[in-house]
């Protein structure tokens, strides 16, 4: 074993052991996963210690005023929320721009069920909240500790047979350009819907109109299954269930798989459902945090796999927890890893997730394999499960693995299989990949994207090798003078 793999798994496992401490002292509340900006020593970085920069400014304005001060004044500026990122994204050597002294509820119409939020609110805080007026959202993705600003601009999606996403729900949004200059965009507005998904490029995100939904328990079960039996009766199981995730043991050759489902229900939740949900996600750390790695280690990964279902199933096999919807989907507690994630078409998604499996077996690369669905019901112009119905596949290593070249062939075959990108996950996708993927809703993107930054103030290294430089947005401007815009239709 090499020594850089070796501190590798020291930093990983000294960083689950401190989080699961923190967590465990806290009672369930409070994690690390978030990102951080020191001043004493000027670098922010995100949640996972992956990445990291040293901005000119970081600035955390009040009010939406100073917040176009700032954008005026400065040169290039990025706008982070919770850090839950996977990649380069937030970086900048610029102004870096935090909204969480914008994180209030400005007003709830109980009737219409609307809500207008400020966007640094954490989700976390946001659905707690509304939860108190007695309202919810129909569907939540995973994790909880993003802002709405940030989970706006990478589409957020979680699993559902009847909603998906985040944007769904959304009912306007107010956006401050290069200029400085807030306005609100509509549903039904080209610029609306080009913010969602954009990743900060088409303006900063200062509010948020929200139609939610009477407040609702969840009750969850997980249960160990057969791969094939999951396989072969999918479409029963989509149908039968209101939510509904798998996860995979990539790269050994085991039988079974871990399927969670959700379902509505009137029963108040459980009695220490809290309790309960600790401890579901305190194994999970203990077998994925770990066990998998102390079997790479071992070599011994595929024994370690199949005894971990085989303890999930005997401890946890059908049981069920009835949990408010606000905390039923999201994970308080991670493994320190890597993702990512691309939405594939579900028509053809059985292949893509074969040929994954293959890859991660062949290389015996061992990692958590997440697969998730939705409905063609995105309101964004480009996102991973933008028009059509879509299964998430998400590949979720332990960082005490270099995974860049087993993640480099995996997006080869996303991408074979008309996958669409999650840019807030791990990527090497580019300019010509995202022309691909999203054809005319990509250059409806461009073009909204022109108009709200026309000097690429917004772009980053990241942004101009996934959207293109600054000199494209000029180049692109002078080619489509006169030029209609593309049409696009959303959810």
């Amino acid at each position: 074993m090499t020594l850089d793999r070796i501190r590798r798994i020291a930093r990983t496992w000294r960083i689950n052991t401190l989080n699961t401490a923190v967590y465990v002292a806290s009672g369930g509340k409070t994690t690390l996963h978030e990102g951080r900006f020191a001043r004493w020593c000027g670098t922010w970085r995100n949640w996972s210690r992956t990445y990291e920069c040293q901005p000119a400014r970081f600035e955390r304005p009040g009010t939406e005023e100073e917040l176009g001060r700032i954008v005026r004044e400065s040169e290039k500026v990025r706008v982070v929320g919770g850090g839950h990122s996977f990649n380069r994204c937030p970086l900048t050597q610029g102004t870096l721009i935090s909204l969480d002294a914008q994180a209030r509820i400005l007003d709830v119409d109980v009737e219409r069920r609307v809500v207008r939020v400020q966007a640094g609110i954490r989700l976390r805080d946001f659905t707690r909240q509304i939860l108190e007026h007695g309202l919810s959202l129909p569907v939540l993705g995973s994790t909880n500790a993003q802002s709405l600003g940030a989970l706006i601009g990478t589409d957020l999606h979680g699993t559902g047979k009847s909603h998906g996403f985040l944007s769904e729900q959304v009912l306007s949004l107010r956006v401050m350009n290069a200029a400085g200059e807030a306005r609100t965009l509509v549903r039904g507005t080209p610029e609306f819907h080009a913010v969602a998904g954009s990743i900060g490029t088409c303006g900063v995100v200062t509010e948020l109109e929200m139609q939610c939904v009477p407040a609702f328990n969840l009750e969850k079960r997980l249960e160990v299954v057969p791969r094939r039996w999951a396989e072969d009766h999918l479409e029963e199981v989509l149908n039968t269930h209101d939510h509904v995730s798998f996860y995979y043991v990539g790269g050994v050759d085991a039988e079974h798989i871990r399927m969670n489902v959700w379902n509505r229900t009137t029963q108040p939740p459980s009695h220490l459902c809290h309790v309960r949900k600790m401890g579901l996600e305190l194994m999970d750390m203990l077998l994925s945090g770990y066990l998998l790695g102390l079997s790479r280690v071992l070599m011994l990964t595929e024994p370690f796999a199949k005894v971990g279902l085989f303890f999930m199933k005997l401890t946890q096999q059908g049981r069920r927890t009835v949990l408010p919807m606000c905390v039923a989907f999201a994970r308080q507690l991670f493994y320190h890893h890597d993702e990512i994630e691309y939405g594939v078409p579900f028509a053809r998604h059985q292949q893509c997730l074969q040929e994954v499996l293959e890859l991660l077996e062949r290389r015996r690369f061992v990692c958590i394999v997440e697969v998730r669905f939705t409905p063609a019901t995105s309101m964004a112009t480009v996102g991973p499960g933008v028009g059509r119905r879509t299964c998430f596949i998400e590949l979720a290593p332990s960082l005490s693995v270099d995974s860049s070249a087993v993640f480099e062939e995996a997006e080869q075959i996303f991408l074979k299989y008309g996958g669409q990108v999650h840019l807030g996950k791990a990527t090497r996708a580019r300019e010509e990949d995202m022309e691909r993927m999203y054809g005319v809703r990509w250059h409806a993107l461009r073009t909204v994207q022109r108009a709200q930054d026309p000097d690429g103030k917004f772009v980053n290294d990241f942004v101009a090798r996934v959207f293109g430089p600054t000199r494209r947005l000029e180049e692109s401007r002078d080619e489509d003078e006169g030029t209609p815009e593309p049409a696009v239709s959303w959810g």
